[in-house]
């Protein structure tokens, strides 16, 4: 009954989901890659053709053996898909060396199809360079590069030409611009530009830029390499969002309209135009202990321009960093009229209270503290402990941990169907091999002069001994592999669980217990299929025995 019933759920919920609009499983499917997608058709009439409508287009080599099966792939995809519908996103991630006219084809087909959003992804391998120009479309709107080291090269003309791009996300690329030593105006071009991210990014060829935009909005400046002096002026009066991180060039800004800076481990030089009269919100993180004066005196200049800011967040850091030097702000009165909200929190913390060595305090001095609040009596101060801070980082850790735990359980339990399948296939010739491995002897040692018959029958069979046996090693290596990675996950969790405070770890225990019992289920799996090969292994070295007795050859 159970059983019949379970069937019949299935089915309902099968058919809801056949029955929803072809949009909205197109949106489902989105979240998969377009392999997957495909293997979908299988399930019914109805989810046939689903696939060659789909205006996400997820290409992932990651799901294949090869570059060359991957780029077979992508072509049937590109050729047997529905011509007419357009595509709205392509998401291409990559393993080791393709052509650039790999990248053009899909390009070019994304492009004539009206593409709005772009994303490519270097996950490994060989340099690869892109002109900038590959990506000029009228249709494309948010274009992401993702690098995975600095051999991965973006070659940028003198003015880079996106006329309609809305965001650009560029992560871990080396710019190579043309050689000059100007400042260029790289975002001339680029009329609808609201959101432009940089991200530990290297400039060849450039001693310098100019990002001069009148619409631009959000700006990210992360940790931009450069093995001279970067000077970077930006020029921006709808910059609402500012983010700059490990900063060591120098950095002209004039951002009137600001409504957020982020600010962290800035060692260059900054020049702020005028003050900010807009802010709303302002973090500002030095993650380590310093004794910088010139430092100390980078963080005072910024607090004064900031002063009509509400919500403050400060690391205790920083605040230690000004009280080494409280003669900085002690004859300063206090900025802040503004402020609604200070934040001071411990950036440094380590993950293990042992591992302390010196006692964990957070407090500020009277001179700062005159300095932030004097002005603003009614502003709600809260001062965040490293025990706090220790317990959020240990839940987000553990979170993440059960994330990648559950996406590699996903990933097993997908490719279980399918490694049995192969298993299956590679048993099968075995299997007929030995049912007739006799038969052929015999006809092989009719032929064969009385000298080579022993050595051609034993030379064809050790040669099947060898394959089977390295097959079979291969498999209980990835086996072992598996469940011992399963376990080391399973024990880091674990481990991180039992360092929260009970309030926190009531909330993620239900979720551990759910994948252990998962984890369990598809271990016991993996020993099983383990111990199922060990025993055709074992039937057929029997097998073999007999076969080499009944052919009188010694093993």
């Amino acid at each position: 009954m159970d059983s019949g019933h379970g069937k019949t759920r299935m089915k309902v919920e099968g058919d809801r989901l056949s029955n929803l609009p072809d949009d909205v499983i197109h949106k489902i499917l989105s979240f998969i890659g377009i392999k997957q997608a495909i293997e979908t058709s299988a399930l019914s009439s109805r989810w046939r053709y689903v696939w060659t409508s789909m205006p996400y287009l997820n290409f992932s080599s990651n799901d294949f053996r090869s570059l060359p099966e991957f780029s077979k792939f992508v072509t049937h995809v590109l050729s047997a898909r529905n011509n007419q519908t357009e595509v709205h996103s392509v998401n291409l991630a990559f393993r080791g060396k393709v052509s650039q006219v790999f990248v053009r084809r899909i390009l070019d087909y994304a492009f004539s199809h009206n593409v709005q959003q772009l994303k490519i992804t270097c996950l490994s391998g060989k340099k690869m360079e892109f002109p900038l120009s590959l990506f000029n479309s009228p249709s494309l709107k948010h274009l992401t590069l993702i690098g995975n080291n600095y051999r991965d090269a973006i070659l940028t003309p003198s003015t880079w030409e996106l006329p309609n791009l809305v965001t650009l996300k560029i992560y871990i690329f080396t710019l190579n611009a043309d050689d000059t030593d100007k400042c260029l105006d790289l975002l001339s071009n680029c009329a609808n530009l609201k959101s432009l991210t940089l991200y530990h990014c290297r400039l060849r060829g450039l001693n310098g830029f100019n990002i001069f935009h009148p619409g631009l909005s959000s700006l990210t400046l992360n940790s931009l390499g450069h093995n001279g002096c970067l000077c970077v002026n930006v020029v921006t009066p709808q910059l609402k969002y500012l983010t700059i991180r490990h900063w060591q060039g120098v950095l002209s800004i004039s951002a009137p309209n600001l409504s957020s800076l982020h600010y962290k481990d800035n060692y260059g030089l900054f020049e702020f135009s005028a003050d900010f009269l807009c802010l709303k919100k302002v973090d500002i993180c030095v993650s380590r202990i310093s004794t910088d004066k010139e430092y100390a005196h980078t963080i005072v200049r910024l607090l004064q321009q900031i002063h009509s800011v509400e919500f403050l967040t400060l690391s205790l850091e920083a605040i230690k960093l000004v009280s080494s030097f409280v003669e900085l702000i002690s004859h300063q009165p206090s900025p802040f009229a503004n402020l609604k909200r200070l934040k001071i929190y411990p950036n440094c913390v380590s993950r293990l209270a042992e591992d302390q060595t010196k006692p964990e305090v957070t407090i500020m001095s009277t001179e700062v503290k005159k300095y932030l609040l004097d002005s603003a009596p009614g502003a709600t101060l809260t001062m965040v402990s490293h025990d706090e801070t220790r317990a959020v980082m240990n839940v987000q850790s553990a979170r993440s941990l059960m994330r990648e735990l559950q996406e590699l359980l996903d990933e097993w339990k997908e490719n279980s169907e399918t490694n049995t399948a192969h298993m299956k296939q590679d048993k099968a010739p075995i299997e007929s091999h030995m049912s007739t491995v006799h038969e052929q002897g015999e006809v092989e040692d009719h032929k064969a002069q009385p000298d080579t018959k022993m050595e051609g029958r034993s030379g064809g069979r050790m040669t099947h001994i060898t394959c089977y046996w390295e097959n079979l090693n291969e498999q209980l290596k990835k086996g072992n592999e598996k469940t011992g990675h399963i376990l080391s996950m399973l024990q880091k969790i674990e481990g991180v669980l039992t360092k929260l405070p009970t309030s926190h770890r009531a909330k993620l225990q239900e979720r551990f217990f759910g994948l252990s019992a998962e984890a369990e289920a598809i271990m016991e799996a993996i020993q099983m299929s383990t111990f199922m090969n060990l025993q055709h292994h074992n039937r057929f070295l029997d097998k073999l025995f007999h076969l080499h007795v009944n052919c009188g050859l010694e093993l």
